[in-house]
């Protein structure tokens, strides 16, 4: 018989408070994703691969023995793929979107002339593939080097924000709940490498508006979706992460989600 999985990492083999509950729901098994035998998979959902981006290649190769072996992977190879990379952010944004300004600095580019050229003060790099906040900074002087940020490098202006990020979840394409993360003091980085607060936020209309436009734009539709967002100093949402592979759901914040998430992962999957 085969298995459905939650796939997690090696650092943390059992997920989250959260994950065991949801695993528990739908009789599935928490286990890093590079243990995962795909002729033994029924169904993969990938949301604890907290690690994928310090070895995307093996990831892909991962997600593509999944798919040849046709198993349900929860949300789709094809958007995990879009996903994974932040150049999302530069497509969504030529599409219009309200999406945090944003340039790609790829390996063989001039980062330094390409920095200069934004004039941004002390702007924000992330690498390309990456997660949880590992290796966003400031820049104060010293550009980035292609040995700390082998994939590239996303460029953005620092955004001053009173309240900080705010989190939108989508369930089936529809919104569940909402979460605020407050920074730290003295922090401006809302992850929990960070110090972060988690605090349950009722959303404003035009916060839901501007990410709701991102859902129709995504290659695939996805089961599960949270699109983060700055609240700049005018209130406006600014997209600033669409997370499709391995968000933090905060489903404790909001209980009947955690029900929604299974019944929806169980149909997709056929288990019910």
């Amino acid at each position: 018989m085969k298995t459905t999985y939650i796939a997690t990492c090696r650092d943390w083999p059992q997920g989250n408070a959260d994950l065991q509950a949801l695993a528990a729901a739908l009789d599935a098994t928490l286990t890093p994703w590079q243990d995962i035998n795909p002729a033994k998979a029924r169904a993969v959902i990938p949301l604890a691969a907290w690690d994928y981006s310090t070895q995307p290649d093996d990831y892909l190769a991962w997600l593509a023995a999944l798919e040849a072996a046709q198993v349900r992977v929860i949300n789709p190879p094809a958007l995990q793929r879009w996903n994974l990379d932040k150049r999302y952010l530069c497509e969504l944004a030529a599409q219009g979107l309200a999406v945090t300004p944003s340039i790609a600095l790829l390996p063989g580019d001039d980062w330094t002339a390409q920095i200069a050229a934004s004039g941004w003060d002390n702007p924000v790099i992330k690498p390309l593939i990456g997660q949880s906040g590992r290796g966003v900074r400031r820049l104060h002087g010293e550009p980035p080097t292609l040995a700390d940020y082998p994939q590239g490098v996303l460029l953005q202006p620092f955004i001053a924000s009173e309240i900080g990020e705010v989190c939108l979840v989508y369930l089936g394409g529809t919104f569940s709940h909402a979460a605020h993360r407050r920074p730290a003091p003295q922090e401006w980085r809302a992850n929990s490498a960070y110090g972060v607060q988690i605090l349950p936020i009722k959303p404003e209309a035009a916060w839901l508006k501007r990410a709701e436009a991102v859902l129709p734009r995504l290659p695939v539709a996805p089961l599960y979706a949270r699109i983060d967002g700055l609240i700049d100093a005018r209130g406006a949402f600014l997209i600033n992460e669409v997370e499709l592979i391995e968000p933090a759901l905060y489903l404790s914040l909001h209980p009947p989600a955690q029900e929604r998430l299974r019944a929806l992962i169980a149909a997709v999957s056929s288990l019910d």
